[in-house]
């Protein structure tokens, strides 16, 4: 796994911004310290979107049971008089 990261020592990691912008989204680039691994940075790509299908699912997987409709803004203006 490691064999497939691109590797940087700091100097070049902090003088050449570049190497940052160079790696696609997901892949990682290990910044080396004296020859050993200092902290590795990884691009990151864009966030998944859930569409209300997906949401519904989530849902519908974490509360199996159905459970009664509340009706929020009639207990609002309930509330309001």
């Amino acid at each position: 796994m490691f064999n497939a990261m691109k590797t940087a020592t700091t100097r070049e990691f902090y003088h050449t911004p570049a190497l940052v912008r160079s790696l696609r989204a997901g892949q990682s680039l290990i910044v080396t310290d004296n020859g050993a691994p200092s902290f590795v940075v990884t691009k990151a790509g864009q966030r998944p979107r859930k569409t209300a299908a997906d949401i519904e699912r989530e849902n519908r997987q974490q509360f199996p049971d159905d459970r009664p409709k509340v009706n929020t803004l009639e207990i609002i203006r309930k509330l309001r008089q």
